[in-house]
């Protein structure tokens, strides 16, 4: 019986859908944008209110805003738009808020792209 339980407990939790991330949960936190490929700088990123995204290759202290960068929530994904979108990188929510793993990258190929959250 709590068998039985225990699996429909499970199968419950996994119809509930995968998480989303939310847009009011990502204004104003600071990231570190990583793409293995050693052509392609770490950068680091502020998610702006206005939708535009500060950004650094030296230090998270250190970004500044442009508008030719900026970013959204798109079906529950961040998706950081570089460049007037001409490079983007999409993150869908992971286990660890503070960790996120691209799904898709039109700049860093092969490996996938991360963001580790500074703040």
């Amino acid at each position: 019986m709590r068998r039985a339980l225990l699996l429909s407990a499970a199968v419950v939790a996994g119809c509930a859908g995968a998480a989303r991330l939310s847009r009011a949960d990502l204004v104003g936190t600071t990231w570190r944008e990583v793409c293995p490929a050693p052509e392609i700088a770490t950068a680091y990123v502020r998610l702006d209110a206005d939708g535009q995204m500060a950004w650094s290759y030296a230090h998270p202290d250190s970004v500044r805003r442009d508008t030719v960068h900026s970013w959204a929530v798109e079906d529950g994904e961040l998706l950081l738009r570089w460049n007037l979108g001409s490079a983007t990188s999409r993150y869908p929510a992971s286990a660890d808020p503070r960790r996120l793993e691209a799904d898709s990258s039109t700049f860093c190929l092969g490996e996938r792209p991360w963001l580790d959250r500074v703040r």
